[in-house]
């Protein structure tokens, strides 16, 4: 009893380390890999409740690093910050508990499979229902391996989920007390296949692309503590000069398309052509597209808002953000429409948190878009990981992602996932680049969600067994 309770202990704080540094705002990779393989190698040799205590309890000290991310950058209420840690450590004692059943009785295929399946359906189904959209996953962590992100492509995010607690789950089944030595072997020789089978496809798909003509975008963001300047204040005139002479040197650098921030400005809906004229004159001159992301005020209501100044003097065109963060946007109304550049419908336009989404992002896709330029606004210490949910939403339905925040990341990635250029915006930054398009869509893009359906149901059904 002392030894399992000694265990118990020294388990909780190792993997709960590993969550800690796996699962924050910067987080190192390779520790959301070995974070459950304490977990489940103690599982079967614990009684059953041990083994769920320890696996909440690990989660929920990983989580406590985000605690003032959530409390005071996002200012989500303390009550619903305590729900989701709580919640969160359910599902994955839940997911450990599971794996554990099949480890005592021996089961040792179903036991390896337990982990990724449940794993990556708990967060499927959380994703289906959150206002926050797949913003809750592991997956993001391996953002900067390409070979492994590429995997979405053909899953979706849930996907990376699922290959991350792969070899955790089947290291803990095939030295699990119960067993026999060909079920072992076959399990570690299946393991390894779909393990192949998988960083194969992405590899692949990366060599087999047929590209289509490339954009030159840049992204340009001004140093600009608080929130959107009142485009008629002093203040806000200062602001307008300043990005219309960051328009001029990207565009003097062959930029044809060039983002700049979320909400930079606040402008009235009745005068916004006639404040927002000094984009329009510089597009127009220039010869090029300039995407401006205002906070719009009027009658008709708050609205987050992208407007899109075309070369050839047409009317701006406009893009309402879809999704909205809770609490912090309950002014703005959302809006349901999507918007193609008009002089290149293979570039759409959203905004921020829509990238949290990968339904919107796939809706583009089908439209035939392949590339989305993105306003956003970070909150300094989550530049890197807000920006590399993007990336991976790319990835997913195949298109490149041009991203600029303010106090973030102006980041552009291609189709694939590689990072093409980037800078830290918190004191501004501009840069620049040319995109290579992907001509074809995703197996993701087309078929959806199936493989968090096939994860949901193949959980229902390991816990049948």
């Amino acid at each position: 009893m002392i030894g399992q309770v000694t265990a118990s202990v020294a388990v909780t704080v190792m993997s709960g380390w590993l969550y800690r540094r796996g699962s924050g705002l910067r987080p190192v990779a390779v520790a959301v890999w070995l974070a459950p393989l304490p977990l489940l190698v103690l599982a079967p040799r614990v009684p059953w409740f041990a083994a769920v205590s320890v696996a909440a309890g690990a989660w929920l000290i990983g989580q406590f690093g985000l605690w003032s991310y959530y409390t005071r950058d996002v200012r989500q209420p303390r009550l619903l910050v305590v729900a989701q840690f709580v919640g969160g450590s359910a599902g994955v004692g839940v997911v450990v508990g599971l794996a554990r059943a099949h480890l005592v009785d021996g089961h040792v295929a179903l036991a390896a499979l337990a982990p990724p399946v449940a794993w990556a359906a708990m967060e499927f189904l959380v994703a289906l229902r959150s206002p926050h959209g797949a913003w809750w996953s592991i997956a993001y962590t391996q953002a900067d391996a390409p070979a492994i992100t590429g995997v979405a492509s053909l899953t979706g995010v849930w996907g990376i989920t699922a290959l991350l607690a792969l070899p955790a789950s089947v290291a803990a089944a095939v030295t699990a007390p119960a067993g026999t030595d060909g079920e072992r072997l076959l399990v570690l020789l299946a393991a390894a296949a779909v393990v192949a089978t998988l960083v194969g496809y992405a590899v692949g798909r990366r060599q087999r692309a047929v590209l289509d003509e490339p954009v030159h975008v840049g992204l340009t963001a001004v140093e600009q503590p608080g929130g959107p300047v009142p485009i008629h204040t002093p203040e806000g005139a200062d602001l307008v000069s300043r990005y219309v002479e960051r328009v001029g040197q990207l565009a003097g650098r062959g930029a044809g398309i060039i983002v700049l921030p979320e909400a930079t400005f606040t402008v009235d809906e009745a005068q916004m052509l006639e404040q927002l004229r000094p984009f329009a004159r510089a597009a127009v001159e220039l010869g090029v597209e300039i995407v401006v992301g205002v906070a719009r005020q009027g009658e008709t209501g708050a609205a987050n808002v992208a407007v899109v100044f075309d070369a050839a003097s047409d009317p701006p065109s406009q893009y309402q953000k879809h999704h909205l963060v809770p609490g912090l946007e309950a002014a703005y109304q959302p809006g349901r429409d999507l918007l193609y550049l008009p002089s290149d419908p293979r570039v759409g336009v959203l905004i921020c948190k829509d990238l949290d989404f990968p339904r919107l992002a796939r809706a583009y896709r089908r439209g035939g878009v392949r590339m989305l330029l993105a306003p956003a606004w970070d909150f300094g210490r989550d530049g890197w990981l807000h920006s590399r949910m993007a990336v991976v939403r790319g990835v997913e339905s195949g298109v490149a992602v041009a991203r600029v925040a303010r106090t973030g990341r102006a980041t552009v990635s291609d189709a694939f996932g590689r990072i093409v250029v980037e800078a830290d915006t918190r004191e501004g930054g501009t840069v620049d680049a040319t995109v290579p398009l992907a001509a074809t869509s995703t197996p993701y893009s087309r078929l959806g969600d199936w493989f968090g359906w096939c994860c949901v149901a193949a959980t229902a059904l390991i816990a049948v067994a």
